[in-house]
């Protein structure tokens, strides 16, 4: 079922599941406009009150899922079972390895089996939760009309969800890109993780190209197989067990590894887009140049200037306590790999809710409160991949 589009059968079987809810009843099949007529007097004869409230419903649980504006960062999106309530992640440390007793007997000594040695644990917790919360008013003589036909009836749907509920799913990936932006800026603030790939290609190959020059057509092909070669492998080191691209804790030797299929890696779009058009519609070999598991950021921070971002970030300390980053300006960023563990959301509650009718001015109000949780753990691995 479409917001922006609801065919004539879609409208007949939302009609049927909400004269059943209001009604306690089924009603009669519609199949005509007679029928629906017919159908839509009888519901309304439940009360405009009931039945407002359970249409209310009913395109909370059906049309809010397919709704024309989808909130980008899908990947990140974690279940209440992964992430939710408050999060408590334990790991263990590194510790030196002692000395065998196996190999190099001594005489006139025993062997002590029993010595302790307890493992370097590390609890780290996440908890809190941001809350938004809008709302859109309804008149009861809208909602006579909209029972007229099925087109109105389709249309007064659409009406009463499209724009609120896009608005809605902005809301929510405006706050995942904050968390995004974050993470960027913690990272690069910190020094961690951090691949300046221009700088690199530079020192490796002789040249001076610059973010401007490198998108000259004698240069730009040689220079992205590069970049998919250097992505390879830092991922590949990713996945190695290792202390490299991510924060350490005072006084533990924290290892971990990010196997490839738990990687995430988001690239700046107009980039790919570029590399789609002057590198990929000129290579005659079986592959194209791609990255495996992208998905493509319009902007991270701001949409007029896609590449940049300008932000203080929260990041957690050695010594495990919170702090807050200098003010992180940075002009080139071309995307972000990191451990599918570093950087989640979840929403814990979607609640639509409407008010009974005001019966002086014979309208309703209906509120959507949603609840969402963001996490990021500078302790797993991730890398910032910087066009400079």
């Amino acid at each position: 079922m479409s917001v922006n589009s609801m065919a004539t059968e879609d409208v007949y079987s939302l009609l049927n599941v909400l004269h059943s809810q209001a009604t306690g009843h089924s009603g009669v099949v519609a199949t005509n406009l007679e029928d629906f007529v017919s159908m839509a007097n009888e519901t309304l004869q439940a009360g405009t009150d009931t039945v407002y409230n359970a249409l209310m419903q009913n395109i909370g649980r059906t049309i809010f899922s397919s709704r024309p504006y989808r909130a980008k960062f899908d990947g990140i999106q974690a279940d209440a079972m992964r992430w939710g309530g408050i999060t408590r992640k334990i790991s263990i440390a590194d510790k030196v390895i002692g000395a065998e007793n196996a190999y190099h007997p001594v005489d006139g000594t025993s062997v002590d089996q029993w010595t302790i040695n307890k493992n370097d644990v590390i609890e780290t917790r996440y908890y809190g939760t941001d809350v938004y919360q809008d709302w859109f008013t309804t008149f009861e003589d809208q909602l006579i009309n909209a029972f007229a036909s099925p087109e109105n009836l389709g249309s007064f749907v659409a009406l009463q969800t499209q724009e609120m509920s896009n608005k809605w799913e902005q809301y929510r990936e405006e706050l995942i890109r904050s968390n995004l932006v974050n993470f960027i800026a913690a990272k690069n603030s910190l020094n961690n993780g951090v691949v300046h790939l221009l700088t690199e290609y530079n020192t490796l190959t002789g040249l001076s190209l610059t973010s401007t020059t490198v998108w000259q057509p004698g240069n730009v092909e040689p220079f992205f197989r590069w970049v998919r070669s250097r992505i390879n492998t830092l991922a590949r080191r990713m996945a190695e067990r290792s202390s490299e691209y991510q924060v350490q804790l005072t006084g533990h030797a924290l290892s971990r590894h990010t196997p490839i299929e738990d990687q995430m890696i988001y690239l700046q779009a107009d980039c790919l887009d570029m590399i789609d058009a002057m590198v990929n519609t000129v290579t005659y070999h079986d592959e194209p140049l791609a990255y495996a598991d992208v998905e493509g950021v319009t902007y991270w921070q701001g949409i007029t200037s896609p590449m940049e971002i300008n932000a203080t970030a929260i990041y957690l300390k050695g010594d495990g306590t919170l702090d807050t980053t200098a003010a992180q300006n940075l002009s080139s960023v071309f995307g972000v790999m990191f451990d599918r563990d570093a950087l989640a959301y979840n929403i814990k509650d979607y609640i639509l809710r409407s008010t009974p009718l005001n019966a002086r001015g014979l309208y309703w109000n209906t509120f959507l409160t949603v609840n969402i949780q963001l996490m990021q753990d500078l302790t797993e691995k991730g890398i910032i991949l910087l066009l400079d």
